[in-house]
Parts: structure tokens; C-alpha cells; sequence
């Protein structure tokens, strides 16, 4: 088991401090509205005609598609199995897919590239839909399980712990079973990242063959503490 801890600094507190004040704002990649059809009257003949289903003219570039993709049954059913095992409390809970043919939300939301995406199957997020809870759980599962220690990697130095902005994941960890590499990242006051993680092998039947973690240091008594 490889682990890894990291601190706040006084610069980072203070950053950490000045974000607070734009609350309201999210760093994730924001969809382009799709202009409105201009309606045209049509002629009494055509009105009269039997109606069929309008021609598909594509997305217009830049624009988010229209509907999102079911996510894998195979993963949302193991993600249902975690939750199982060991229930965590969000408010609106939501198991998605993951694009992986998106760039910007495949960053933000799994901290890989297009071509580290392309050695993925198929993934799945699970996280609250009110965007202000720290607590994210990503499971993917791959074309070959050899590449999972590279995008086990990727996602522990790329997934960013305060992506909500206001709240912020203080423990992060990435573990690698059969074809599927799981991560789980949340704030220790609202779920136990560990305890989750640690449960799974025997509930599951599975064995971890890779495992890493991340943790904030606590905060050491005479630390600078800004009250609010």
C-alpha cells in the first residue's frame, strides 16, 4: 500500500480563504445553450399531412449533448453493491456515466486525458446532485487490466479534492480489483473514505491488487485556525 500525505500552508489557507468568497461559481466545464429554432408558418398542404418525426441535423458544435448516456449496468450495479456494504449519507445521490470521449468533463470528473481514456471501457460517477457535498466515487473498468496502475495514478494526482470550490475531499483513495479501478474521495466529517474502502474485499469477494492513498494532515494544535 502506497501512501501519501500532503498540508495546508499558511499561502494555501489563505487561497483556500478568497475562493470562499465565490461560492456561487463552479470550475466545471459549462454546456453551450443551444440557440432556439426560428419557427416558419407552413403551407395549409403540408399543415394537413400526417406528421413524421423531424430529420436528426446532429448537436451544433460546441454544444452539450441533449441527453446523457445510461451508465454501465455492470458498474452502477457494483456501485449499488458499495452502497450496500457501506452506506454513505448524501444528500441526492446519483450514479452517472462518465463521457469518455469529452475531454474537459473526463478531466474534471475522472483526471484523465483522451488518450488515457481511450484505455478505459466504460465508467461511472457517484456523487450528490447539489454540488456542495465533498464526496465523489468514481469506478471504471478497463480494456486491460495491466493498465490499471498507470490510470489508478492518474487519477490520484489529477482529480482535484476541491472541485466543488466550497467544500473540499481531505482523503483520497484509489484501489485496483479484477478489470475495475475505483476511486473514492470525501470529506472525513460527512464520509469515511477508509472504512468504505476497507470493507469491500471480504463483503464483495474481490482482492485488491493495487492501492494508494492521500491524506490531509489534521491540523496540529497551535495551527492557525480562521473561524467563521
Amino acid at each position: 500500500m502506497k501512501r501519501r500525505t500532503f498540508g495546508m500552508t499558511a499561502g494555501a489557507l489563505a487561497l483556500t480563504l478568497a475562493l470562499l468568497a465565490g461560492c456561487g461559481r463552479t470550475d466545471a466545464p459549462q454546456a453551450t445553450p443551444t440557440p432556439a429554432p426560428t419557427m416558419t408558418p407552413l403551407p395549409d398542404d403540408i399543415l394537413n399531412q400526417p406528421a413524421t418525426p423531424p430529420e436528426d441535423e446532429g448537436t451544433p458544435e460546441g454544444s452539450a449533448p441533449q441527453t446523457e448516456a445510461e451508465p454501465d449496468a455492470e458498474l452502477a450495479a457494483q456501485v449499488d453493491s458499495i452502497y450496500e456494504v457501506y452506506p454513505v449519507e448524501i444528500m441526492m445521490p446519483q450514479t452517472r456515466a462518465i463521457d469518455l470521449a469529452e475531454e474537459s468533463w473526463l478531466k474534471y470528473n475522472a483526471g484523465l486525458t483522451l488518450d488515457e481514456g481511450a484505455l478505459v471501457d466504460a465508467g461511472v460517477l457517484s456523487e450528490s446532485l447539489t454540488g456542495s457535498q465533498a464526496y465523489s466515487l468514481v469506478l471504471l473498468r478497463l480494456k486491460d487490466a495491466a493498465d490499471a496502475p498507470a490510470i489508478a495514478e492518474a487519477m490520484l494526482e489529477n482529480i482535484d479534492p476541491a472541485k466543488w470550490v466550497c467544500v473540499g475531499a481531505d482523503v483520497q483513495r484509489v484501489v485496483a480489483f479484477d478489470d475495475k479501478v475505483l476511486y473514492v474521495m470525501a470529506n472525513r466529517e460527512l464520509a469515511d473514505v477508509n472504512a468504505l474502502v476497507d470493507a469491500l474485499p471480504e463483503a464483495l469477494g474481490i482482492s485488491y491488487t493495487l492501492d494508494e492513498r492521500v491524506e490531509a494532515e489534521e491540523p496540529a494544535a497551535g495551527d492557525l485556525v480562521q473561524e467563521f
